[in-house]
């Protein structure tokens, strides 16, 4: 799928979220760092391309919202590790890579996973592949 670097950042916020807790819109504007109605605007769009929906006041992400995300987290963290390994900060790698990691398209990410022997860890110690 192709997104914007805001959809990345609000589906990717969404996602981590999801671990703890639902997000409601108030939450969500306030970790974005936006007003209501922009963080309201996103969320209906992302509603409308079918990667998130409301469900009790909680912002949530769909089958296909929750694909997208492990899609972004695989990204992130195979290129994170792929600039750790070349000796760049795992701080700075996070940093650069999210700038990226929602525009490479996914066969180069398993690609480049594989040639790196499949590690189950980034640097920072989160699992690279999301269920």
């Amino acid at each position: 799928m192709h997104a914007t670097k805001k959809e990345r950042d609000y589906i990717v916020q969404i996602g981590q979220s999801a671990d703890r807790f639902p997000l409601r819109l108030s939450e969500l504007a306030k970790s974005l760092e936006v007003s209501e109605p922009t963080a309201f605007e996103m969320v209906e769009k992302l509603k409308g391309a079918g990667l998130v929906k409301a469900k009790g006041g909680m912002i949530v992400l769909t089958v296909n919202g929750q694909k997208f995300y492990s899609e972004i987290m695989m990204a992130h963290r195979t290129l994170e590790t792929l600039m750790f390994r070349f000796g760049i900060d795992p701080d700075f790698a996070c940093r650069e890579c999210s700038k990226i990691d929602y525009l490479i398209d996914h066969q180069v990410i398993e690609k480049l996973f594989e040639g790196l022997n499949s590690p189950d860890l980034c640097p920072h110690g989160k699992p690279v592949k999301v269920i």
